[in-house]
């Protein structure tokens, strides 16, 4: 009898789960291949009119110009990292196994190169999750994490994703508790950690920050108020530029939306006409 039983709950079908994908939807590619494309030919022309400027001497507007470029070719950067990551990044959960292609840099923001990753879910030893503080009081980024971790004692980041942010394709929390279920393991939590943003981003060791200390839930309220705070000061110091700039606008004699550059020749085409001395006719 205790034979037949052990045979009958050897013969309980295992519980199979479906085939789950994650990757960035073909709206998003399409955006993002989209706002790159359109802003290419711009982007490329931008050092024929920087050269064009200081050609014929208009050192003040290349400044302005300059400024201006190195701000686009920040944008120009993210939106490319964007896209690729649109592009690239892909999770599958199989039955026996999950295939990841992630991004290899750390962070939040992906970098540009990528690696793919096969794991079986027997080799899986835990899944963790925890969530990482950045910066001080005045700009403090928190993110939450998840990586997998071998049995052979490989790390494995699954990704980060901003709280304030969260991304509908790839919620990495949700993708760590699947793969944990999945490999009948507990999804581990390992709390509130606090983080340097020198030596996650750039492998520079710092000794202000000590990476081992948690963070409670009380500190984090006292950081996002600090952080709201330092926001709105920021936005109302820029409301008040601007609106600084605008009646000095309607308060100067040149007319607006017209450049220093600009009214120099129209100013030096005028001045011979006023002061020029009328002919006088002979009789």
């Amino acid at each position: 009898m205790t034979q037949a039983a052990a045979i009958g709950a050897d013969a309980v079908p295992e519980t199979k789960h479906e085939r789950t994908v994650y990757a960035a939807s073909g709206g998003r590619k399409t955006f993002f291949s989209f706002v790159f494309l359109i802003l290419l030919p711009f982007f490329a022309s931008l050092p024929a009119m920087m050269y064009m400027r200081l050609k014929h001497g208009l050192f003040f507007d290349a400044i302005g110009l300059g400024i201006m470029a190195t701000a686009f070719t920040i944008l120009m950067f993210l939106v490319f990292v964007e896209l690729l990551f649109s592009l690239r990044t892909r999770i599958e959960l199989g039955e026996t196994s999950v295939k990841m292609t992630l991004p290899t840099g750390r962070g939040p923001t992906p970098m540009l190169f990528y690696k793919s990753y096969e794991i079986p879910y027997d080799q899986v030893h835990t899944v963790e999750t925890r969530r990482e503080i950045y910066g001080g009081s005045l700009v403090p980024m928190l993110l939450k994490g998840a990586r997998i971790i071998t049995k052979d004692e490989k790390s494995i980041p699954i990704g980060y994703v901003s709280e304030a942010n969260v991304d509908p394709c790839f919620p990495y929390t949700e993708i760590a508790k699947k793969i944990a279920d999945r490999a009948r393991l507990p999804l581990i939590d390992r709390g509130n950690v606090r983080r340097s943003f020198r030596r996650k981003f750039f492998g520079i060791k710092g000794s202000r920050v000590n990476e081992v200390d948690l963070v409670d839930e009380a500190q984090i309220a006292d950081l996002n108020k600090s952080h709201h705070n330092v926001v709105m000061g920021l936005v109302g110091a820029l409301v008040v530029l601007i609106v600084i700039g605008i009646v000095d606008d309607f308060a100067s004699e040149t007319p607006i939306g017209q450049t220093a550059s600009a009214a120099l020749p129209t100013a030096s085409k005028l001045a011979p006409t006023a002061t020029a001395p009328a002919k006088t006719q002979k009789k």
